[in-house]
């Protein structure tokens, strides 16, 4: 088994939060302090020009007889992977700064908050990849940010949903798929060149209607969605009470 599940192991670039600063009684893992580091030397300008990211546009039309103009970004479609590991009874999470949540953060006036512009998620990527398949981005995701070799066969497909539709309507798949101390590869924990610095996190299943009710976590919604689709879509095989969604509060 590679070492980076032992119980105390924490690494700036990748590994896995457990055991020592993981779940106890008392204590919920996300809300621990991250090990990964913090942003250093940041400053905020609009953007001078082109991103290959995002562009931003405006749509003209006329409605009901009404002219109307809309301000949009044209972005790319994701992915992002339910990834279940069976030997833990916990989903593979992953934690990582994220800008634009740290300038909202800052700038609502919540700069002394815990783990400012961290937040838990998905294993997830673009769709920007000429030549690949949504399942192929999807397993190459899990492997470099999780360290998890995945077979594009073992993917299924959850659902689909658009994102931020009043400003992007970018299309993301969910999948979902299952793994074992043996098919953990790599320590995961994102591209080098890419300057990725991302943290691996195990939520066991039986803190899942906590982690759901928690309201001060700081998570996608892609997110939220996919946790409740795997607690009500398979609630005897995984252990969950039929009711653990309303125990949480939501």
């Amino acid at each position: 088994m590679n070492p980076a599940f032992t119980s105390m192991l924490y690494r700036c670039r990748g590994g896995y939060s457990s055991g020592g600063q993981g779940y106890t009684r008392s204590q919920a893992k996300w809300k621990h302090s991250t090990s990964l580091p913090g942003p250093e030397n940041l400053t905020v300008e609009q953007n001078p020009g082109p991103s290959k990211y995002l562009k931003p546009m405006r749509i003209r039309f006329t409605q009901a007889g009404k002219k109307r103009a809309w301000d949009l970004i044209e972005s790319h479609d994701a992915v992002c992977v339910v990834v279940y590991h069976k030997e833990k009874d916990s989903i593979v999470l992953v934690r990582q700064f994220r800008p634009a949540v740290y300038y909202r953060d800052t700038k609502e006036g919540n700069s002394e908050k815990a783990n400012l512009g961290f937040t838990l998620e998905l294993p997830a990527g673009l769709v920007d990849k000429k030549g690949k398949s949504r399942q192929q981005i999807a397993a190459e995701e899990v492997m470099e940010e999780t360290g998890f070799k995945v077979d594009t066969s073992s993917l299924t497909l959850v659902n689909k949903y658009r994102s931020s539709v009043g400003l992007i309507g970018s299309v993301h798949d969910v999948y979902y798929t299952e793994v074992s101390d043996s098919m953990q590869v790599g320590d995961g924990g994102g591209l080098d060149e890419d300057g990725e610095r991302i943290e691996v996190v195990l939520l066991p299943v039986k803190e899942l209607a906590k982690f759901l009710g928690d309201p001060d976590k700081v998570v996608p919604a892609g997110l939220l969605y996919a946790l409740q689709w795997f607690a009500m879509a398979q609630p005897q095989k995984r252990g969950l009470g039929v009711g653990v969604i309303g125990q949480s509060k939501l």
